[in-house]
């Protein structure tokens, strides 16, 4: 049985995922995955990038297909989550948002900078005069801005926004200790997310050194495969796990109900596999 929850997953309902989500419980299960958590895309107002998420009327639906989940699989421990996008000029939307339903855990994420131009995404974006080290410390502060609303829980990707080749930390390693000061803060965990590793940068988000400094500094993390198909559900499981529990003083966070439960693992001291 794995030891890690998977706390990333989507719903058909963001329109670039697919399968049903008992597909979703099922394969967890048969990988030994006692607990997960479904965190589909949040809606935002005025119809923003709705092409990428559920729209504001569909969330009744999501929330109660989930909550059916728990009687249809009581062997599961299945969380009600919600991915939502950080963005400045949403927070009040937000706030209200995240208050109108029983969510167990909130993601936090940034796909979006205010002011870049059409075209641009965190992840995909070509600035012809700004450095990388320039780009990753506004980045960085939109995410510290949003740490600092108290809205979410945990932060999801974190450096989504690098680049093959040029990892944040020794551009933005001071930036980046801000961060894990502000989680500790909020009380927040952050997300090992191993879907950049099927992806074309084919490492975790974040990246190893930088998920290691932050357990140096004390944050908890999270794990999500942010499944987007049943079959991505748990992908690069057991490399994770033997990574986490061949740290040093492994200390991972679980949810319920917005409330964060801090795990210190024993660890054998030594990487494993």
């Amino acid at each position: 049985m794995s030891r890690l929850p998977d706390y990333h997953m989507h719903t058909a309902r963001c329109k670039h995922a697919r399968g049903s989500l008992a597909e979703y419980v099922q394969t967890a299960a048969e990988l030994g995955i006692y607990e997960i958590a479904f965190t589909d895309h949040g809606p935002l107002p005025d119809g923003y990038d709705l092409a990428h998420r559920m729209g504001p009327d569909e969330t009744e639906a999501y929330v109660q297909e989930v909550i059916d989940l728990r009687r249809q699989f009581p062997e599961m421990k299945i969380l009600l989550g919600i991915e939502a996008d950080y963005l400045p000029e949403y927070t009040r939307f937000l706030d209200d948002f995240l208050k109108s339903y029983p969510f167990d855990l909130v993601l936090m994420s940034v796909h979006f900078i205010e002011g870049w131009s059409a075209g641009n995404w965190v992840f995909e974006y070509h600035f012809d005069s700004r450095t990388q080290q320039d780009i990753y410390r506004e980045y960085l502060s939109v995410v510290r801005q949003g740490i600092e609303t108290g809205l979410f829980d945990v932060v999801a990707h974190l450096d989504l926004i690098k680049r093959p080749g040029t990892p944040l930390l020794p551009l933005v390693q001071n930036e980046l200790l801000l961060i894990f000061e502000a989680l500790k803060a909020q009380n927040m965990a952050l997300e090992i997310n191993t879907s950049g590793t099927r992806k074309a940068i084919a490492e975790p988000y974040p990246a190893r050194p930088l998920a290691e400094l932050a357990v140096k500094n004390g944050v908890a993390l999270t794990f999500g495969s942010d499944a987007h198909a049943p079959e991505q559900v748990g992908l690069f499981w057991t490399e994770t796990e033997n990574w986490f529990f061949g740290l040093p003083k492994p200390v991972r966070a679980e949810f319920n109900q917005r409330r964060m439960r801090v795990i210190k693992e024993e660890t054998k001291h030594v990487r494993l596999g």
